[in-house]
């Protein structure tokens, strides 16, 4: 399974990190961020427009032929009716952001609602029975699909409408493929015969995707709102830095984990004595990579993205600290999806949430660095309610937790310490040549980490040449 989603992470993160690159240096600012507050506007109906059912069909105990249909139902009853209220109302969000464009790019999204049902039926069956080449499939041949429809239309000049039809393609590549690899137990018509029992999961699912989803949108509505759309454009390039991470790293471990805890749990095994371990191990991994890009922002935005985000470089390494300290507990939170403790989850992530709204209310008038810097303290209020949450649910105490990533945070800081240092040794600012001198930090950066994991968590190299052994 590891290498199946390993090889799937590695080419999907060059499909779209490519397109990313190009898109960057043909569209303008202007152009990227009204794409982007046109989702961030509508990402409470991107979420409910699948009603939960994903997480339903993969932590149900067991599942009949009812449910399945029943789940299929609830999807359609959502993502029709998000797609109609979107449509009638996406020229009153353009006219609230003063960019007609938005209202195009909007009705164009619409259009994969109505795909969605099918599209997370399929998704969420072939997850439970880990199913995961025909999953890598569909999901590559979607991905594909949608750079290059984004890439050629904005060659073409289509401005943010090409991403706009970008998303389009991909969400109609990955229906087809996934009802074409299509488990046995995937039904076409609908039904609503158990939709009390369906609810009662999804509804906390819906309601902690949703804050999930929706939280981190928050930063560029309220900067949109007020400072503009550039300055949202900007924060939305800085916050691409870790989210390239995440975007890649996050999802495969929950593909993989949530189902598979969810299996351990019909089989009797105990989340506790595995859950410590593949924090720690997560924790030593990823957390460290962010730390190392957030020191090297500067260079890696400008050698990618072009001289014109020079605005983004300032709360670039703010966003990476933070999406370091939340994402020591991305395993925790796939754990707890496999277990289905939806509303324990629903809880946590409304008070990540609250925090960042409270956080945003003060800040989003100064500047998109304080706002970045925001950012760090509501991830520290994340970090000690999910430990106060996995203690009240017993799978550690506060003592086993924060030793457990004693480690991770050890790591980071010598990972930390010596991009400072390369950045210092060169003498600040944006290097002459920045994808050599990015490539010359990412070498003496992976030496630094290897050296700290040999002497904090040395289980870490063993676990990782076991991946790629077996």
């Amino acid at each position: 399974m590891a290498r199946i989603v390993g090889f799937q992470t590695v080419i999907q993160f060059a499909i779209d990190f490519t397109a990313s690159l190009i898109v960057a240096r043909l569209l303008s600012p202007h152009e990227i961020g009204a794409f982007s507050i046109a989702l961030a506007a509508v990402v409470i109906a991107q979420t409910l427009r699948t009603a939960g059912v994903n997480m339903f069909l993969i932590a149900a105990p067991s599942l009949d032929r009812g449910q399945i249909r029943t789940a299929l139902g609830l999807a359609m009853i959502a993502s029709f009716a998000f797609a109609i209220v979107i449509f009638l109302a996406a020229p009153l969000v353009a006219d609230f952001y003063r960019e007609p464009v938005i209202t195009q790019v909007l009705r164009i999204i619409c259009i994969t609602y109505v795909l969605a049902p099918y599209q997370v039926l399929g998704h969420g069956l072939l997850t439970r029975a880990l199913r995961l080449k025909t999953l890598m499939v569909a999901t590559l041949a979607a991905a594909a699909a949608g750079a290059a429809t984004t890439v050629t239309l904005a060659l073409q000049g289509w401005g943010t409408l090409a991403m706009a039809y970008g998303s389009l393609a991909t969400a109609i590549v990955a229906t087809v493929a996934i009802i074409a690899g299509r488990p046995p137990q995937f039904v076409f018509r609908p039904a609503f015969q158990h939709w009390r029992s369906v609810s009662a999961f999804t509804s906390w699912v819906l309601g902690g995707t949703l804050l999930g989803q929706f939280g981190p949108r928050l930063n560029e509505l309220f900067v949109g709102r007020a400072m503009g759309i550039a300055p949202a454009a900007f924060l939305d390039r800085a916050e691409m830095l870790p989210r390239m991470l995440w975007n890649y790293a996050a999802p495969p471990v929950l593909s993989i984990l949530s189902p598979l805890v969810a299996h351990e749990q019909r089989n009797g095994i105990d989340a506790r004595s595995t859950i410590l371990l593949r924090m720690r191990l997560f924790g030593c991994i990823f957390s460290p990579i962010l730390i190392g890009i957030g020191t090297q922002s500067a260079p890696i935005l400008i050698g990618l993205y072009g001289w014109q985000w020079q605005a983004s470089i300032a709360p670039a390494p703010w966003l990476c600290v933070a999406a370091a300290i939340t994402g020591q507990f991305v395993v925790l939170n796939a754990s707890l999806n496999g277990l289905g403790e939806a509303r324990a989850l629903f809880f946590l992530a409304l008070i990540e949430q609250a925090a960042r709204v409270a956080m945003l209310l003060l800040l989003s008038w100064t500047s998109i660095e304080l706002v970045a810097v925001g950012t760090i303290a509501v991830a520290l209020i994340y970090a000690a309610a999910a430990i106060r949450l996995g203690t009240r649910l017993g799978l550690f105490s506060p003592r086993e937790v924060i030793a457990g990533l004693a480690p991770s945070v050890a790591i980071c800081a010598v990972v930390g310490a010596a991009g400072i240092a390369i950045d210092l040794i060169r003498g600040g600012g944006i290097p002459s040549e920045p994808i050599p001198a990015v490539l010359e930090a990412a070498a003496i950066l992976a030496v630094t980490w290897i050296a700290a994991v040999f002497v904090f968590q040395r289980p870490v190299i063993a676990a990782l040449w076991k991946v790629v052994k077996h």
